[in-house]
């Protein structure tokens, strides 16, 4: 039901308007839906926009393995596989729970991490492809679109608004048979696609001569059970289609994708890596590609508000405690990074509102919309740049729509103050409006308005959920303090800090992809802990020993910070030095590659 200050504005703009702008996101900038996410349940998803083309609808996972209760737990899962002949051995009730602990450590998550057999599972692990014919979670949703984004990132064609499936091109092509794939048949062994692959949902089969670790061959167990593949997802809010969308941060993004694929290339084949550490660093590449998008894009749009212009190179730069919290100076030095973040996050959604407002009215109301119009898809940087023309006020009609906006500020006023109950609404809008302040004015009521009625910093819980906060693979610590100043008595005001951090896995990643060259053969290069600082600073916009431009960090505390890190890169036996000389310190590799692999059996 539609609030009372979403009716005053669909009165005032119409009801074809406010659904346009009436909402927490804006596709050209982020192309998924900027909210809470899981980024350890995106590969499941993303391996089965690989093999079908196509978003994911329900399956039969939940009737399959339902429990006395209704959702499956891990009992019930271990229950209905111990009744499969071709997993015997768990007959009694000690190995039944065996079983139920092999599920809850290596297949399958319960819901809030919890520990337990009679708990809802939530999650799968993506050890093995069929993974994918698991649908958790249950409401795709729950992943806003970045399975989608990821899928049409590797795939990366060139036009069209929606990724075209099952066709010849590439060695990462959509809606493909598992062996046509390279990232599929690297999740995939003892499986081929048989027959008619396109349309069958029982195409791909497993060898069951083939051996594989009890982690991965449960996860076969559990996808026969169902049957067959999830079928496309229908129905309203749930096209099937994958759109073919790139975030703004087109350089972050780019580079995100150059990322995935060396490490992939290199540590994904031919078993060169085991998979449990394989998947823990994969969930680390898309935490720092995901967060990296996102702070690009952050301050992207924070420069498009001020003067329309875009940068792509954009980033807010972040400094990175490297002692995981366990240095109370660090820490705190890194939430004053993070707050300024969380600062630049409060004002985007005003930003958004206004590249929405703009986007309606040069789409709907201007005269250059006769002309043509620059494209939004793939990537809507060109777009960007003629809204933010108006912005700037260098465009032609820029008067036209700031007289527009300002109008529909006046009618906002005149509605809102004849409702006893949109007193505090009415507040927002000022009496008069500066000329060429209109579209930011009416942009800044509008998101005050709206988030009031959703509820919460859903743009702020995206970040967090791509830094994947408190995680042991993730990029962020938090943790609440108490606000200093004047309470009543009683009672204390406590907020959530944000610091960023260096995690064992996202050092390792961060390691192994860096010492891999980009070019064909992924041919290994040297690389010097000098040279790693300046990695993380220039691609990543994360600063160790030295400041952020955005604030000041003493001499002292960046070079503790700098000992840390070696000293941790050490530990994990990732750095190795002959002398004390900083080119000396050399970093390298725990695992193999697989390039190294097959240039071995060459020589043999």
């Amino acid at each position: 039901m539609a609030s009372d200050a979403r009716k005053v504005v669909e009165s005032v703009l119409g009801g074809h308007m406010t659904s346009q702008v009436w909402t927490s996101t804006y596709t050209p900038v982020f192309p998924f839906t900027p909210q809470g996410f899981s980024v350890g349940a995106l590969l499941p998803m993303v391996l089965y926009l690989f093999r079908w083309g196509h978003r994911r609808g329900r399956g039969k996972f939940a009737s399959a393995f339902a429990s006395p209760q209704g959702a499956p737990t891990i009992r019930s899962v271990a229950d209905r596989l111990a009744q499969e002949p071709l997993l015997s051995g768990f007959e009694d009730e000690t190995t039944r729970s065996i079983l139920g602990d092999v599920l809850l450590t290596s297949a399958l998550e319960n819901q809030r991490r919890r520990d337990g057999h009679s708990e809802q599972v939530q999650r799968c692990f993506p050890n093995h492809y069929f993974a994918s014919w698991i649908d958790l979670p249950r409401d795709t949703g729950n992943l806003r679109g970045v399975p989608e984004m990821i899928a049409a990132l590797i795939n990366d064609q060139i036009d069209g608004d929606t990724v075209e499936s099952f066709g010849d091109r590439g060695r990462h092509r959509v809606g493909s048979r598992i062996q046509d794939n390279e990232l599929l048949k690297a999740f995939a062994p003892g499986v081929t696609t048989v027959g008619e692959f396109k349309n069958s949902s029982t195409s791909d089969q497993f060898d069951e001569a083939v051996l594989l670790g009890i982690d991965q061959l449960v996860m076969v167990r559990l996808a026969q059970i169902c049957g067959e593949a999830p079928a496309k997802a229908v129905g309203k809010g749930q096209p099937g289609t994958i759109p073919n969308q790139r975030s703004i941060a087109t350089i972050a993004a780019g580079r995100f994708r150059e990322d995935l694929l060396v490490f992939f290339d290199c540590y994904g084949r031919n078993n060169v890596t085991p998979r449990a550490s394989l998947l823990a660093m994969m969930e680390s590449c898309f935490a720092v590609g995901l967060s990296a998008i996102m702070l690009s894009t952050a301050a992207i749009m924070s420069r498009w508000g001020e003067d329309g212009e875009i940068d792509g190179d954009a980033a807010l730069a972040i400094f990175c405690d490297c002692s995981n919290g366990t240095d109370a100076g660090l820490r705190d030095i890194s939430e004053q990074s993070g707050n300024l973040v969380r600062q630049t996050f409060t004002r985007l959604p005003t930003i958004l509102m206004q590249a929405r407002l703009l986007d309606f009215w040069v789409r709907h109301k201007s005269d250059a919309k006769d002309g043509g119009l620059p494209p939004r898809t793939p990537d809507a940087s060109d777009w960007l740049r003629l809204l933010g023309e108006f912005v700037s006020g260098v465009h032609e009609e820029a008067r036209d729509a700031d007289k527009a906006f300002r109008s529909y500020v006046s009618e906002l006023r005149a509605a809102s103050v004849e409702e006893a109950d949109l007193a505090e609404f009415s507040e927002m809008v000022a009496p008069s409006v500066e000329k060429g302040q209109g579209g930011r004015f009416l942009a800044e009521v509008l998101s005050k308005a709206a988030q009031k009625e959703v509820g919460g910093d859903k743009l702020y819980g995206a970040l967090t959920s791509a830094l994947m906060t408190d995680e042991i693979n993730g990029l962020a610590r938090r943790r609440k303090i108490v606000l200093s100043g004047k309470r009543a008595k009683g009672q204390r005001r406590t907020v959530d800090a944000l610091s960023f951090v260096l995690t064992n896995t996202v050092l390792e990643y961060l390691v192994h992809r860096h010492l891999r060259q980009n070019g064909k053969g992924r041919k290994p290069k040297p690389l010097s802990f000098p040279q790693f600082l300046d990695i993380l600073r220039e691609r990543y916009g994360f600063y160790v020993d030295r400041s952020p431009p955005n604030m000041t960090v003493p001499n002292e505390a960046l070079a503790r910070n700098r000992r840390m890190l070696e000293r941790r890169l050490r530990d994990l036996g990732l750095l190795v030095g002959v002398n004390d000389a900083e080119r000396m310190k050399k970093l390298k590799a725990r695992f193999g590659s697989a390039f190294d692999v097959k240039e071995e059996a060459e020589e043999a």
